[in-house]
């Protein structure tokens, strides 16, 4: 079993046809033909395990609201075992407006409050994954900066969980993430967490992956979009992982089947390099698909 912890998200998407312009001001009307829900967020990340029938449980922080509802119906249709806290604010949703026929997003709204959670949350999470550690050998850590990852809960997970940690981080909290097993940026967020801009060259990423693996004490995995990925260990070795180059309809939600299908694959006993070259394909299926989407272990196994 693998523990995802992270922001748990509700994508709504409302799909309408657009026929003419609004006279009330210069905004297209979106006439309303459906609507569908997608868990986001690390939901995305525990979804796209889910997908390879493997075992996952999900920690987040949700209200018991309209939305949080909604959230659980989806893990219970997916097979996702879940703990959700709460602390009253709440649940985050990205409701997006598409145009059918062009499929063009024409905007999203954001529900959402940032602050920290407090210490008897972070004490409650850290019970669960307690209480998970003979289950699992695997934590993912989705970090969407939204404040359910602190530095005291890091901290505490460090010193309980005695599996591998792979952390998708946002740079903010890179500071909380020493010495776990693997972190996993894409370019531009790396070049953030470094403080200057790295050309996708696979020189550049050889100095700036070593630098990182040397402050972090960590393997890292930097995505690089159509250029795949490349991967540092903490021995030193480099290994450039190209990807297909595929039409891309939608990158949102690429780096969660990434670092998703990572966890699976050595969960399932794969050696690290071998892990992320399932990742790097799993991430190019996904981008071909529109929305959040995740891979089936078919399309996995059988694409070439």
């Amino acid at each position: 079993m693998i523990i995802v912890l992270g922001e748990v998200m509700l994508d709504k998407y409302t799909y309408g046809k657009v026929e003419r312009i609004n006279p009330e001001a210069p905004v297209p009307i979106l006439n309303v033909v459906e609507e569908r829900y997608t868990l986001g967020g690390a939901g995305n990340v525990a979804n796209n395990i889910a997908s390879l029938n493997h075992d996952v449980f999900l920690i987040s922080i949700s209200n018991n609201d309209e939305f949080g509802k909604c959230i659980e119906e989806l893990c219970n249709e997916n097979n996702i075992k879940y703990c959700f806290v709460s602390d009253g604010r709440p649940t985050i949703v990205k409701h997006r407006f598409v145009a059918m026929g062009y499929n063009q997003q024409l905007l999203r709204v954001d529900y959402e409050k940032i602050y920290p959670i407090n210490d008897e949350l972070s004490s409650k999470i850290l019970e669960v994954i307690k209480n998970l550690n003979g289950k699992s050998n695997i934590l993912i850590i989705s970090d969407y900066a939204k404040g359910l990852i602190t530095k005291e809960l890091m901290e505490g997970i460090k010193k309980e969980f005695k599996g591998k940690i792979l952390v998708d981080p946002k740079p903010k909290n890179i500071e909380f993430y020493r010495d776990v097993y693997l972190i996993k940026p894409n370019l531009k967020e790396a070049s953030q967490i470094l403080g200057r801009e790295i050309e996708n060259k696979d020189e550049e990423l050889e100095k700036a992956g070593l630098e990182l693996v040397d402050k972090y004490n960590s393997n890292f995995v930097i995505t690089r979009s159509e250029k795949g990925a490349t991967l540092i260990t903490l021995d030193g070795e480099i290994f450039h992982i190209p990807t297909k180059v595929k039409e891309v309809h939608d990158v949102s939600g690429a780096g969660d089947t990434f670092i998703a299908v990572l966890g699976y694959a050595l969960d399932k006993g794969y050696d690290l390099i071998e892990a992320v070259k399932l990742a790097n394909k799993a991430s190019s299926i996904v981008v071909g698909k529109v929305g959040t989407a995740t891979v089936s272990l078919e399309e996995l196994f059988s694409e070439k």
